[in-house]
């Protein structure tokens, strides 16, 4: 009996885990999730892919105007300055 290649890393992010574990005959997704084993450069590429997309959306913020009868000083003061 021939063994089936064994996925050891998540490389085509646009191959679904699902289809992996239908070729694999895996009747549990987990059981697939045994065999991907991410490189350690992927997860780390991922994070900061993920943290430069969050410093750009926090840039592109606008700061809203305080609700009527709140004083930015007085939140700048409880929330950090310019942070509310």
């Amino acid at each position: 009996m021939v063994g089936k290649p064994l996925p050891t890393s998540s490389e085509d992010p646009g191959l679904p885990i699902t289809d992996v574990q239908f070729v694999l005959g895996h009747a549990l997704l987990t059981t697939t999730q045994l065999y991907l084993t991410p490189r350690q450069e992927e997860v780390i590429g991922r994070l900061l892919d993920h943290h430069a997309a969050q410093v750009r959306q926090a840039r592109q913020r606008v700061r809203p105007a305080p609700a009527p009868g709140y004083r930015p000083e007085s939140l700048d003061v409880l929330f950090g300055n310019g942070r509310w």
